[in-house]
This record gives structure tokens, sequence and C-alpha cells, in this order.
């Protein structure tokens, strides 16, 4: 099992980055301190330029590597830094830190620095025999900031999170009471998840452990759960699209679609259904 810090925000935290992510057409992710993504700003898709490459040259886990070179980068410089992608648009990764602990990273992008696509890029599409007006549309759509104000939009968001931190909005401060729960919680999700087997699990009673949630994350322990289910079924539609809905339900614990499609609707105002139509329409 791990036991990855997790970054946990207090709801008005959240409307900042949605905000942030609006204002500058970005794409925010939120990472564990494993690279797991916790959860994505406005849950926004990929940029159309993105999954074309993605889907068309370059492949999933090269696109995963590439994020963890920049998660990395931003650990071992301990800052705000830009990265490139092999196919030409830049990202930016922020590692969030508390009493000296990772507790896991802020990633935002896409954006491109100019205007045309990179020639590499260009050559090894028209070389698939893939219509290099469509790659070229859908890079020109793409946000376009210079290096200029890649660095004000950096220092930017630096004061914001520097901000954030100061005021203590980010509610988990290195209590492994409490990221053992949540770990316990992610590596159980298929399945049933008891307060009690919690409580048995992180060595407290089901009173403390109750109590946790609430003081920390500002939500009891069944919404905690289903949150969680929530998020990974919604992970599992971005980056798994050939699942079935039966099949991601089960993943997160239902054994009932029909259920779990309602529940989901419920507590995320749209389908299960709606919500992949969406991801594939970008």
């Amino acid at each position: 099992m791990k036991h990855d810090l997790w970054i946990i925000f207090k709801d008005d935290v959240q409307k900042i980055f949605d905000h942030f992510s609006s204002t500058f057409d970005l794409k925010i992710l939120f990472y564990s301190v494993g690279g797991e993504i916790i959860k994505v700003g406005h849950n926004r898709p990929n940029s159309l330029y993105c999954r074309l490459t993605q889907d068309k040259l370059f492949g999933i886990n090269a696109c995963l590597d590439i994020d963890r070179e920049g998660r990395e980068k931003a650990k071992k410089l301990g800052k705000t830094v830009g990265h490139f992608c092999h196919a030409g648009i830049k990202d930016i990764f922020t590692p969030v830190f508390s009493e000296g602990h990772l507790l896991g990273y802020i990633g935002f992008g896409q954006f491109r620095q100019s205007g045309k696509v990179p020639p590499k890029v260009i050559a090894e599409w028209i070389q698939r025999g893939l219509d290099p007006a469509e790659l070229t549309r859908a890079y020109l759509q793409l946000p376009y900031f210079s290096k200029e104000k890649e660095a004000d939009i950096k220092e930017l968001f630096s004061f914001l999170f520097n901000y954030i931190v100061s005021q203590q909005m980010i509610a988990a401060k290195g209590d492994l009471i409490l990221h053992k729960a949540l770990s316990y919680i992610q590596a159980h999700i298929d399945g049933p998840i008891r307060l009690g087997d919690v409580a048995a699990a992180v060595g407290r009673s089901r009173s403390t452990v109750s109590h946790l949630f609430k003081e920390k994350l500002r939500t009891g322990f069944k919404k905690t759960v289903l949150d969680s289910r929530f998020d990974k079924a919604q992970e599992y539609f971005r980056t798994a699209p050939h699942l079935k809905i039966k099949e991601v339900a089960e993943k997160v614990g239902y054994d009932d679609p029909l259920h779990f499609s309602r529940i989901f609707k419920k507590h995320r105002k749209i389908s299960p259904r709606q919500y992949i139509r969406a991801m594939a329409r970008g």
C-alpha cells in the first residue's frame, strides 16, 4: 500500500484555482507525491492537440513520462518550472510542500510559444499519412503565451500559492494518520470501505477517525469515500476510454452499474455517459 501525502484544499482554494484556470484558459491538475492525478480543475479534458498527438503519434506512456520529468524537475529545484512536452507544448509544475513534507504537485498548461507546429512533429504527422491542416488547426486553438507572459503567469501563480500556504488554507499538514486513512481508501476503492476497517488500519478508534475527517477535510467519512470513488471513476473515463461504464463501476466498488450511474449523477451533476461524451468532445 502506498502512503503518499495528499494535497487537501479548503473550498475557497479550489475556487481560486478554478478562476485562475478560466482566466488563462489553462488546465490545472493536482497530483499525489507518486504522480497519481487526484483532481482535474473544472474536469477539463486535454486539449485537442494533445489528444491528437497522444493518440496518433506518441502514445499515453510517452506523455506520462514527460509529465514525470516535469514534476521531478520542480521537486529538485523546489520551485515552479516550465517544461516542454515532446509535442512542443508547455506545462508548468509546482511542488507542494508543507512543514518540510512534499504533499504532491500542481500542474497547469497546455499552451504554445510558437505560431506553428514544431517541424519534427508536423513531419512525423505527414509521414504517417495524416492531414497537416487538422493538426495545425488544433495547435492554433491552444492559448499562446510569450516567454515574458509565461514568466508573469508563473510569478502570479507563485504569489497566489504562497499566500494560500501562509494562510494555512492547505488542510493537510503532514498528518500521517489522515494520509494512512486516505491511502487505505484508495487501496480498497474497488470494494466495501467501512469506518471500522479504516480505524483498525490506522490504529485509532472509529470516533477519532470520524472526527479527523471532519476537522481536516471539512467533510464526513462517507462523503470522502464517495468523492474518492467518483474521482477514480473519472480518472478511468479520462485515461481508459475503452472501458465500459459497467467495468469502471466495478473498479470503484459498485456491482450495479445503474446504481453507480444514479449516485454519480446525483453527486457530480452529470451522468457517466455525459461525462464520457464531454471528454470525447474536448
